[in-house]
């Protein structure tokens, strides 16, 4: 996703442009603005559950197994920081 801003009516984009977009490309710009409308939540809700139904369950483990080692180390460095340890 590239950030933009819109300024006297014109997008100019906020990060770098990605290599293999070209001069004259067309591109389709949404607004960045979150809907309130609960069908549309709902159905983003329901296309994120269906996309992480695809991911395996060993991906998962192994996600939760290193979100707990990194909550580990940065515990362990904020006592170290601290002089606890």
């Amino acid at each position: 996703m590239i950030r933009a801003i819109l300024k006297k009516g014109k997008i100019h984009p906020l990060d770098k442009l990605p290599e293999h977009w070209r001069e004259g490309q067309e591109l389709i710009v949404e607004d960045g603005q979150p809907s309130d409308d609960r069908a549309v939540i709902e159905k983003w809700h329901d296309q994120l559950m269906a996309l992480s139904a695809q991911i395996p369950a060993e991906d998962h483990e192994r996600m939760a197994v290193a979100l707990a080692e990194q909550t580990r180390q940065a515990k362990a460095r904020m006592r170290q920081d601290m002089g606890l340890d």
